[in-house]
């Protein structure tokens, strides 16, 4: 079983921008250019000076910046957990610039020093004027900022080397210079200034990349000079005394890190978009579309209810007849091309018309919160990541943003666990408020098929199709009269970590699964096997008889009404499974309707029954033991995850980079669960997720191990992409300097056409020949096997091909690369 680490190659470039920006972000952005002075609110200094020590939240307004940030306890952090260990395996398997190195190397030899200092830094600028990144640290007592000024003044030149500075361009015009200054140069000069001897260019001025300086118990950083009247306007209030700052920061206040982004403060830099002019007669037309838009859906509503109304009328049974649909035959017919059974089509239009349906969830406006908290912390062997959206008071209560039309409904407690199966693996469950949801999905619907009919060809007589009313149409019900008031707050998804498998940045690979009982029978395992894949929808029910009747009908909407005459009754004790000919099943356990396929419905009927439920798993009940009793939605991802990747990375360890295979092996091998939790208790939405230390590190190793030594496979995909670009280039060249002829590699490569660095990485070896009219390109690994198995080839088409030829080169014969 081969273990697939992530695999992410960073460029030399954006290696060393990341680098820079950590280090800006941890010390370095310019600092001050002057020192800044306390004005003493009293003439008594010695019994002021204590409380005239700057605060970083107060000396910045609201307005000024967008994000703020902390890092509480610096030095703590980086000798005894926390950040140390995320950046040991960055120095031990990657290799970083040796402008990370050094920050890291300056951070643990003054651990001491910065044990108790707070980290503070403000940027994205919303005003001019203002450093586009201010840092400060804040230590105990001023004399501890007096004393460690000077090591950053020592320190940071090393990683912040003297920029550029800009000189304003030179005007056209001839000038002479003189002693006092430069001065324009009269008429008679010009024969003087003409022959005037070309003197070598000078070195550009340079200026330090930072500005350094202290006030108080504050040492700050900056990338240029500032002033506190411009960080603090007089007509602006203190970032401290912003509402939604402090409940943030309250909030966060114990957290290692903690960051605050004002969403809604204006970018004062960009300029105002003009408003468009509206002339009287565009605004009559638009009026009187909108009222025939209205009169054509009014219309074909009363033509749907009419015909609903027939339907119901024709019937005395709780069911419309069956519509046929498709025409049945007795055996398979004979052709080339086999045909789609019908379980298939149905569950092609069932999947087009719940799309169709659920489509409108993301229309709308997105709700974006005022403002966002979120902070950092280890707690005992997980990272916490939280996370806090503060909303006005009458915002919607919304589980994601980007989903305007999703709404939450009322905290609750998670009852689907307790009709679960104990080894369920994935469990992901949402409180939410469906009457609410529908309405504004229903309201967007209307939105969008009024501006459909805008668009319309005039003599266009079909209005658009309303995917609801046509539920309805077929169903022969109302969705909010007769579906919503049934159906309880909660639905949940639960499966299996096989439906993540080939996803994410590594494969499950190794997790033990539990055998089937030498007694059980083949067809016992295939259903097993097919349960643990297949996921089961659950959603809760407040009236289960009303529920009952109006599945078949639900299914007539979804355009699966054929499936009705396939449907058998399974009993369980008192649980009646309802089994649509091994196509899917659906059943009422508990408080809640479990939709899946027939194997994966059958085995949590059984687990309810036995009580072996996944309420009473252990380590699911231990796992959740931080979350609040009650919340608006979580989720659960077993240690069998990280189980797994264990168990890969212990059999491919003979095969592995020895830093890396050591450095994996010596964490600790204890799985921890994957757990998050969604709630609102007043301040705004609050997300939480608890992510395991040791596959944080795990990651942190497979990223810093991929960068310096990339895996085969990452070496393969960059040259299949670098051989796109040849042919692309040779087109270029072709049409250019080439003047109608492809070019060889030496001739792209003076064109600056072709970069040449490209040449001696990633394990590749790159080779063009040209010969007429036509150019052939070929890719082969340098160490078969090591730095790739995989020989690509492409020539003029543009199509590339490979395949293993033991390290030889490819040819057109080979197949295009999928």
């Amino acid at each position: 079983m081969k273990v697939h680490f992530p695999r992410l190659v960073l460029p030399n470039r954006l290696v060393q921008v990341v680098s820079l920006l950590v280090a800006m972000v941890l010390f370095a952005a310019p600092l001050c250019a002057q020192q800044p002075t306390v004005t003493p609110a009293k003439p008594a200094p010695q019994a002021a000076a204590p409380k005239l020590d700057p605060k970083f939240e107060t000396l910045l307004s609201v307005d000024s910046y967008k994000l703020y940030g902390e890092v509480r306890n610096v030095g703590q952090l980086m000798s005894s957990g926390g950040l140390g260990e995320i950046v040991d395996p960055i120095i031990k398997l990657a290799d970083p610039p040796k402008e990370f190195s050094s920050i890291i190397k300056f951070l643990k030899a003054n651990a001491e020093a910065l044990a108790s200092s707070r980290l503070l830094f403000a940027t994205w600028p919303a005003r001019t004027g203002i450093p586009d990144a201010f840092v400060a640290i804040e230590f105990p007592t001023a004399e501890d900022a007096a004393k460690f000024s000077p090591k950053l003044e020592t320190f940071l030149p090393g990683i912040l080397p003297p920029v550029p500075v800009a000189t304003p361009e030179e005007k056209p015009s001839a000038q002479t210079t003189t002693k006092g200054g430069t001065q324009p140069a009269a008429a008679g000069d010009k024969k003087e200034t003409a022959a005037a001897p070309a003197a070598s260019p000078a070195p550009p001025p340079e200026r330090p990349a930072f500005v350094l300086s202290h006030a108080g118990n504050l040492v700050f950083i900056s990338d240029k000079a500032f002033k506190f009247e411009k960080l603090h306007p007089a007509s602006s209030k203190t970032l401290a005394d912003d509402q939604n700052f402090r409940v943030a920061h309250d909030r966060f206040a114990n957290e290692s890190v903690f960051l605050y982004f004002n969403v809604q403060l204006e970018d004062k830099n960009k300029p105002s978009p003009q408003p468009t002019q509206i002339t009287a007669e565009a605004e009559a037309e638009r009026i009187r579309q909108e009222e025939e838009t209205e009169r054509l859906l009014r219309e074909d509503e009363a033509r749907a209810e009419a015909e609903m109304q027939a339907n119901s009328n024709a019937t005395a049974s709780p069911i419309p007849p069956i519509r046929q649909t498709h025409v049945l035959v007795a055996g398979p017919e004979p052709s080339p091309t086999p045909k789609p059974t019908k379980e298939e089509e149905a569950r092609t239009v069932a999947s087009s018309q719940i799309f169709n349906m659920l489509d409108s969830i993301g229309y709308g406006e997105p709700q974006w919160p005022q403002a966002v908290g979120l902070a950092l912390a280890l707690e005992n062997s997980d990272y916490v990541i939280r996370a806090l959206l503060i909303e006005p008071p009458e915002a919607k209560r919304l589980p994601l943003p980007f989903l305007p039309q999703l709404i939450s409904g009322p905290a609750l407690v998670s009852d689907a666990p307790s009709v679960l199966p104990e080894s369920m693996e994935v469990f992901v469950s949402a409180s939410i408020d469906f009457r609410q949801t529908y309405e504004g999905m229903r309201k967007q619907a209307d939105i969008r098929g009024k501006d459909e009919m805008r668009q319309m060809p005039a003599g266009a007589k079909e209005p658009p199709l309303d995917p609801f009313a046509e539920f309805e149409k077929k169903a022969g019900f109302k969705i909010t009269e007769d579906l919503l008031p049934a159906l309880g707050n909660e639905i949940a998804l639960a499966g299996s970590l096989k439906l993540l498998e080939g996803a994410g940045p590594f494969r499950i690979a190794g997790r033990p699964s539990a055998k089937p009982s030498p007694e059980a029978g083949a067809k016992e395992g295939q259903e097993k096997k097919e349960s643990e894949v297949f996921p089961m929808l659950l959603i809760a029910v407040k009236d289960r008889e009303a529920a009952r009747r109006l599945m078949p009908r639900v299914l007539d909407g979804l355009g699966m009404g054929e499936a009705n005459l396939l449907a058998l009754t399974e009993k369980r004790e008192d649980v009646e499974i309802v089994n649509y000919a091994g196509f899917f099943a659906y059943a009422f356990v508990g408080n809640f309707l479990i939709i899946s396929q027939t194997p994966s419905v059958r085995r949590a009927v059984d687990a309810y029954l036995n009580h072996q439920t996944l309420a009473s798993n252990t380590v699911f009940r231990n796992s959740r033991r931080w979350e609040p009793r009650q919340n608006l939605g979580e989720v659960y991802f077993s240690p069998a995850m990280m189980e797994g990747y264990h168990d890969a990375i212990r059999k491919e360890a003979g095969t592995m980079d020895p830093t890396m295979r050591d450095f994996i092996l010596g964490l600790d091998p204890t799985a921890s669960a994957i757990t998050y939790a969604l709630s609102n208790e007043g301040l705004g939405t609050q997300h939480e997720i608890h992510l395991p230390k040791n596959l944080i590190l795990t990651t942190v190793a497979g990223i810093s191990s991929a960068t310096k030594n990339p895996p085969p496979e990452a070496n393969e995909m960059i040259a299949q992409s670098v051989l796109q670009m040849i042919a692309n280039t040779e087109q270029t060249y072709k049409e250019t300097a080439g003047k109608g002829n492809y070019g060889t590699m030496d001739k792209l490569v003076e064109g600056k056409l072709f970069p040449a660095e490209v040449l001696e990485k990633y394990g590749y070896r790159f080779d063009i020949t040209v010969v007429g009219d036509q150019f052939e390109a070929v890719a082969t690994p340098r160490e078969y096997g090591k730095t790739g198995k995989r020989s690509f080839f492409v020539d003029k088409s543009g199509v590339v091909r490979g395949d293993d030829h033991g390290g030889g080169p490819a040819t057109v014969a080979d197949k295009p690369i999928q």
